[in-house]
């Protein structure tokens, strides 16, 4: 049987207390939430909609092929080891 003290009911009046007020602020903010789960990829920010520079492209190009050198490594050494 559940003993029910004064422990479970500050927790369970907590839990309530944040529950309405988590559902209070889902619906007045419910359409801007309906609009960022249909499109996920809308950001705040102005940059979002903005080309991405130069600088950020080199920089994940050479991310990129960091990336690729690894995984050939590993795959040379796992070649290697099988032998």
């Amino acid at each position: 049987m559940i003993n029910f003290d004064k422990d479970f009911f500050i927790g369970f009046v907590s839990g309530t207390i944040v529950g309405a007020t988590g559902y209070k602020l889902y619906e007045d903010n419910a359409s801007e939430l309906k609009k960022f789960v249909k499109n996920p990829s809308i950001k705040n920010s102005s940059k979002s909609t903005a080309e991405p520079t130069l600088e950020e492209l080199i920089t994940q190009k050479e991310n990129l092929e960091d990336m690729i050198a690894e995984k050939e490594l590993a795959e040379k050494e796992s070649k290697i080891e099988v032998k």
